[in-house]
C-alpha cells in the first residue's frame, strides 16, 4: 500500500515554486492564485512536517530540507507525465456498444449522423439493432435503448430526449385540395397503426370534428411518410423525422396546425449509479445533437 503520498496538488506547487523560486510565477505557470500556491505549500509544509522555503521579499529560497526533496518530486512528476502521455496516444481497445432504437429514429435521422459519432470514437464499434419493444436490461443484450411512450418508463433509468412534435404533411400534388382545418374530412387520413389515436388527439387539439372515414393505416413513420410524399392522403408525422423531404419538397405542410403528441423520447440505460465510459460517450454526443430538438 503506498501509505506515504503527499496531496498532488501541492506537490505541483512546490515544484512549480521551487524551480521558478517565485510564488508569484508558479501561480501563473499553474493558473491559480498566487494565494492558491501558498496554501498548497503550506499543506505540504504541514504534511512533511517542516518548511520548504524561506520567504524573501520577492523571491522564495529553498530550505535544505527541501533542495534533497525536489529532484524526487520532479523525477515522481515527470513519470506520471510520461506514461499518461504515452498511454492516452495508444489507440483505444475496441469495444462494442449495443444499441436499439425505435425504427422510426433510426431510418432517417440517427443513422445519417452516426459517422460523426463514429469519427469522435474510431475505438467503438457500434451494434445498432432496432425494435419498439419493452426493454429488459436484466438480459445484458443492450448498453442503451431509445423509445418513446407516454409515461415515463420504468425499471431503468432514463433521459428525456424531446417531445413529439408533430405536423400535418401531404404530397404538393394534394396541397391544393388542403386550404384549411375543415379540407381534412375531405381527403385520405394516413394512420400510425400503433397510435391510431392521433388524428383524434390532433382533432380536439385543433377544435375539428372529425367524419372522413376513409383512412389508411401503416405500421411505422417511415411508411407513413413514404405513404404521403406518393400522394396517398394526408399524414400527421414528427418534424424531426421528414426534415429532409419538408426541404427537398416532397413533402409540404398545406397550412400550419402543429401539435405535441403524448409521447416522448427517452433514452434508456441499465439501472445502476454508473455508466461505462462508451455508453457515456453515446449519451454525451446524443444530447449534443438532440439540443437543437429539446424544449
Amino acid at each position: 500500500m503506498l501509505t506515504e503520498l503527499p496531496p498532488l496538488n501541492s506537490l505541483r506547487a512546490f515544484e512549480a515554486a521551487a524551480r521558478l523560486q517565485s510564488m508569484t510565477l508558479a501561480s501563473k505557470e499553474l493558473h491559480v492564485t498566487h494565494g492558491a500556491v501558498s496554501k498548497q505549500i503550506r499543506v505540504l509544509e504541514d504534511y512533511l512536517g517542516f518548511a520548504l522555503f524561506v520567504r524573501l521579499h520577492k523571491k522564495v529560497s529553498l530550505t535544505d530540507e527541501a533542495k534533497r526533496y525536489l529532484p524526487h518530486v520532479q523525477a515522481a512528476l515527470q513519470t506520471l507525465s510520461s506514461a499518461t502521455s504515452d498511454l492516452r496516444r495508444q489507440p483505444s481497445k475496441p469495444q462494442t456498444l449495443d444499441i436499439n432504437v425505435l425504427p422510426s429514429l433510426t431510418i432517417n435521422w440517427l443513422i445519417p449522423r452516426m459517422e460523426q459519432f463514429k469519427s469522435r470514437h474510431p475505438h467503438l464499434y457500434v451494434d445498432l439493432s432496432i425494435g419498439d419493444f419493452a426493454v429488459d436490461f436484466s438480459q445484458g443484450r443492450y448498453d442503451i435503448a431509445i423509445r418513446s411512450c407516454t409515461a415515463i418508463p420504468k425499471g431503468a433509468n432514463y433521459i428525456k430526449l424531446m417531445d413529439e412534435d408533430l405536423c400535418l404533411v401531404c404530397a404538393p400534388s394534394l396541397a391544393p385540395k388542403l386550404q384549411n382545418i375543415e379540407d381534412i374530412n375531405h381527403v385520405t387520413l394516413l394512420k400510425h397503426t400503433t397510435r391510431p389515436e392521433l388524428w383524434e388527439y390532433w382533432a380536439e387539439k385543433v377544435g375539428l370534428t372529425l367524419t372522413q372515414a376513409q383512412t389508411f393505416g401503416v405500421e411505422h413513420f417511415y411508411m407513413l411518410s413514404q405513404a404521403a410524399a406518393s400522394g396517398m392522403g394526408a399524414a400527421l408525422i414528427p418534424r424531426f423525422f421528414i426534415e429532409e423531404q419538408l426541404a427537398n419538397g416532397s413533402l409540404v405542410i398545406p397550412f400550419d396546425a402543429p401539435f405535441t403528441s403524448p409521447y416522448r423520447y427517452y433514452l434508456l440505460t441499465p439501472k445502476s449509479p454508473s455508466l461505462p465510459l462508451k455508453a457515456q460517450a453515446f449519451i454525451d454526443w446524443l444530447l449534443e445533437v438532440f439540443a437543437p430538438y429539446r424544449h
